[in-house]
């Protein structure tokens, strides 16, 4: 695990939208997909996809999961389990958390519900 890391207005990632994170700014050792889901709330997983070397942060939000933008699979947002194939391996995820109107991301720290 690493420090917390403030990304800044949670203000700035619109609904549907996801932002990556690079392992240089976080201090984690790859990159993080930070989104904030259509039905509102923040998640992070890992921003490579299981399948293959693809950025999930350039995928596409759909409800509660994310999906990579080569072939399709969706990652739960909260799990980061794979609910379509080709990927049948989970991506790890990552705590983040509005405080203060900022987005706070907590690289290595697994999701769970608060």
């Amino acid at each position: 695990m690493t420090e917390p890391v403030n990304l800044g207005p949670a203000s700035q990632l619109p609904e549907g939208e996801v932002m990556r994170v690079p392992a240089e700014d976080s201090g984690y050792d790859t990159d993080i997909a930070v989104v904030h889901a259509e039905e509102g709330g923040f998640f992070a997983l890992d921003d490579e996809c299981s399948h293959e070397a693809v950025s999930l942060s350039d995928g596409f939000v759909e409800e509660q999961t994310l999906e990579c933008p080569m072939h399709a699979s969706a990652f739960c947002l909260r799990t980061g389990v794979p609910e379509t194939p080709p990927a049948m391996k989970p991506v790890k995820t990552h705590r983040v958390s509005v405080e203060e109107d900022n987005l706070v991301l907590y690289p290595g720290t697994p999701f769970s519900e608060e």
